[in-house]
Parts: C-alpha cells; structure tokens; sequence
C-alpha cells in the first residue's frame, strides 16, 4: 500500500497541472455516469471529454487528447442528432487524426475506445448504449494505467463501477 501511494505522489510531483486537471475531469465523469437520463449523460459526457483531454495533452499523450476532444465533440452532437452520417464523420475523424499520433501500440485502444463510444452514442440507447460505453470504458482504464495517468485511470476505473452499477440498476428495473 505505501509502495502503491509512492507511485501515485512521484507521478503527481512530475506533472501537477496536468494529474489536477486529471481529478479535476474525475469528479466532473462520475457526474455524468450516475445519470440514468441518456441525454444528461451524453452532456456531462462533454464536458468530461474537454477536460480530459487537456489532462492528456499535459501528460504528453497526443492522440489520446485529440481521441477525448472528439469524443467530447461527438458526445455534445449526438445531443442534437443521432444521424448516421454525422457518426460516420466522427469515425473518420478519429481516425485520420487519431492514427497518424499512435506512437506506442497501447494508444491504440484509445481509438478503439472512441470508436465504440462513437457507435454506443450514435446508434443505441438505454442498457445497449451503457453496455458498448462499458466496453470503450475497458479500453481506456487500460490505456491510462499503463501510460501513468492518476486521474484518468482513477475516472475510468469509477466509470466501470458506476456505469456497471447503473446497469445493473437499469436491467432490473426492465425485468420488474
């Protein structure tokens, strides 16, 4: 256990601004996982996307950023319109400017994620739509460990936890 808060102190002493900005983004995403309005969700989606992506972009991680920017973009769209076009751009988007940033194959999840994510916003709802945001979910708490990010590996992990939860919560009151 010290050994594990010895980590998580070097970590924040080499990049403060950006590991607060990163718990800064975990408090705005547990808000939007605890929604059970779909559309509530996909605006606290937003914001938690634009501030993640600045966590990113200070932590040095490129395409991660650009990954979440989108998503954030994408999020606050498909709160007007669900049309399969505009999810189609969003999927090109991420990754004609995605890819060309990979530099290790680990960022490669954070484009699988945001595809996921994509599909899950644009296509589904309900229990369908939490199930595939699960998945990118799963995705992106792997990417963030291994590249050393406290506060995104801290939002995604409650990510899985909450939104399992909310789930669980939903399903079950689909089979009362």
């Amino acid at each position: 256990m010290i050994s594990h808060l010895h980590v998580i102190t070097d970590l924040f002493a080499a990049n403060p601004l950006a590991q607060s900005v990163g718990l800064f983004a975990f408090v705005i995403g547990i808000s939007a996982f605890i929604q059970r309005s779909d559309q509530r969700l996909r605006t606290f989606l937003t914001l938690y996307c634009i501030v993640i992506g600045c966590h990113f972009f200070l932590l040095g991680s490129p395409a991660a950023a650009y990954a979440a920017w989108l998503s954030g973009l994408r999020s606050f769209i498909s709160t007007r319109t669900r049309h399969v076009a505009v999810m189609c751009f969003f999927l090109l988007i991420v990754w004609v400017l995605g890819v060309p940033h990979i530099t290790q194959p680990i960022q490669w999840l954070t484009i699988i994620g945001t595809t996921v994510g994509t599909w899950a916003l644009y296509r589904e709802q309900g229990l369908r739509m939490r199930l595939l945001l699960l998945t990118g979910t799963i995705c992106w708490v792997t990417h963030n460990v291994v590249i050393g990010s406290i506060g995104g590996s801290l939002i995604e992990g409650s990510f899985l936890f909450v939104n399992s939860h909310t789930i669980f919560r939903l399903w079950r009151q689909q089979m009362a």
